[in-house]
């Protein structure tokens, strides 16, 4: 496990940090020349690392990912990820997860706004030739790492050597082993419906205590509970993925950047899946009565060796 550690771009599997930023892009043109994209996705190593010396005590890191209509464009003669593919819309009622336009995803992160800032100035003037910024999402971190919901956010992701687990490719082609599949979407708060409902109802919607971050216990907690149906189980065994999500906004809009990372793209989709769909009881998770996703896209994020054997200068 340490060696395939060793292969993943750092900033899978590290903490999130006090500041984020997440960058989407969108490719101009499919028949781009190949020498050009190469000279534009070429830079960003180097502008991590020129950054990153500027106080490398912030703990900056930019993690890379491509989507599936990027990825053969990108990379005519590597085969696509095996499990990358676009994001699929999913609806059921009025509750609405929309697929969105993105192809190159970065996340960067540090200690420092102004440093990720800089990361995102000179990405973004590295790659405008070949891509349109469609996003730029500055993400931080809440109080005690709350959601703008007033809640605790990720208590339930992976530690150390489960973490590793959950989100690296263990086997398989060169190119995906150490990678990750990643998806992100972009919620907003309906935060006046949210703020007029009272605690001990918010607490039945997260399915934790809002104090103490507690989770209620299975004669509490309903079956709509956002913990609940979010959770995925296997033959009964618990599959987890890594949620490396941020709060972001402000007092006229706010919600939360979701940015799941795990080994196989079926886990977060399978989530999603429970999460919008009312089952037989009619039951779905509760908490989307309250926030809307306004993006949908899914990446490959490719090892830390596979980024070095392309772009590293």
């Amino acid at each position: 496990m340490n060696e395939l550690v060793s292969l993943a771009q750092p900033g899978v599997l590290s903490n999130p940090t006090t500041h984020s930023e997440f960058l989407t892009f969108t490719l101009k043109d499919q028949w781009l020349n190949m020498e050009q994209i190469n000279e534009a996705l070429s830079q960003l190593p180097g502008i991590e690392k020129s950054i990153r010396q500027k106080d490398t005590s912030a703990g900056l890191s930019v993690t890379i990912g491509f989507s599936a209509n990027s990825w053969p464009i990108l990379f005519p003669d590597v085969p696509t990820p095996s499990e990358l593919h676009d994001f699929p819309a999913l609806a059921d009622g009025p509750r609405l997860f929309p697929s969105t336009s993105g192809d190159i995803f970065l996340m960067v992160k540090s200690e420092r706004k102004d440093l990720n800032f800089q990361v995102a100035k000179y990405a973004a003037r590295a790659l405008a030739d070949v891509a349109d910024l469609v996003e730029d999402i500055q993400g931080f971190k809440y109080l005690d790492n709350r959601d703008m919901i007033d809640f605790v956010d990720g208590t339930e992701n992976p530690l150390d050597e489960e973490r590793a687990e959950a989100v690296l490719v263990q086997e398989g082609s060169d190119n995906e082993v150490g990678g990750s599949y990643l998806t992100v979407q972009r919620y907003v708060d309906r935060h006046q419906d949210w703020d007029a409902l009272p605690t001990e109802q918010q607490e039945q919607v997260v399915g934790r205590t809002k104090m103490d971050d507690i989770e209620l216990s299975d004669d509490v907690k309903p079956a709509w509970a956002h913990n609940e149906k979010s959770k995925v189980e296997v033959d009964g065994e618990e599959i987890k993925m890594y949620r490396q999500n941020r709060p972001y906004g402000n007092a006229i809009e706010h919600g939360t950047m979701f940015v799941g990372f795990a080994a196989s793209s079926s886990v977060v989709e399978t989530s999603l899946k429970q999460m919008i769909t009312a089952d037989e009881d009619g039951d779905y998770d509760k908490l989307l009565d309250y926030v809307e996703a306004k993006t949908g896209t899914n990446y490959f994020v490719p090892s830390q060796r596979f980024i070095d054997a392309r772009f590293d200068d």
